[in-house]
């Protein structure tokens, strides 16, 4: 009796300590929100909480339009003109763009009064950078691969049942030193790594993001 009765309350605490720590994937967020960062941005987001207690899992995905990416004070010309005169000069024109991949952790803090729920956030990013320069028909285009780091703070007021009203406040920072890719519109491409011969000029005039800010509102909806 006392064996069965040892065996069955074994049973019940390993019973309860898989459910306790048991992945939940059920509780899944899609989000779209729009703001700043680095630039007027906009983005997506899949969003699953409480994944394992208070921890879950977020992706997400942002298009940033970058006004400032080539800059106006690097020299074009040791000694010579800058990138900014031969833009006055000549009426070329420049854009700029980073397409911005995150997978965050969760941590779930709760309801912090006025029915606002919040989480912090943390994880790994990968950006792909593109700045262009445009002179008639020619086009020249300078692109970089880059890997980080993120983190913020995110909240939620509820509108409906599963339809939230989001904001959310973060940082990405980029490690420096990836190479740089250039086209020059006439089929001539190159690439340039940290320490060869003309990366530090390239390096000056490609406004590549370091610590990039984000401020961004928008809407989740829970399924």
């Amino acid at each position: 009796m006392n064996k069965i009765l040892a065996l069955t309350m074994t049973a019940g605490l390993a019973t309860a300590g898989a459910q306790g720590y048991s992945a939940n994937f059920n509780n899944v967020e899609l989000g779209l929100s729009a703001g700043y960062q680095g630039g007027l941005s906009g983005g997506v987001t899949a969003h699953a909480r409480n994944v394992i207690g208070a921890f879950g899992l977020r992706l997400g995905a942002d298009y940033t339009v970058v006004a400032d990416a080539l800059n106006d004070n690097a020299p074009l010309i040791p000694g010579g003109l800058t990138f900014g005169s031969i833009k006055q000069s000549t009426g070329a024109t420049e854009s700029g763009r980073s397409a911005t991949v995150g997978l965050d952790v969760t941590y779930d803090l709760g309801t912090l009064g006025a029915g606002l729920n919040t989480y912090v956030y943390a994880g790994p990013r990968y950006n792909a950078f593109s700045a262009s320069t445009s002179q008639g028909n020619n086009t020249s285009t300078y692109t970089v691969n880059q890997f980080g780091l993120g983190a913020g703070v995110a909240a939620g007021y509820a509108l409906a049942n599963n339809l939230t009203l989001t904001g959310d406040l973060g940082v990405d920072y980029f490690f420096p030193g990836a190479a740089i890719n250039t086209d020059d519109g006439q089929g001539n491409t190159d690439s340039f790594a940290r320490g060869e011969g003309g990366y530090s000029d390239l390096d000056t005039l490609v406004n590549q993001p370091t610590t990039s800010f984000k401020a961004k509102i928008g809407l989740s909806y829970k399924f």
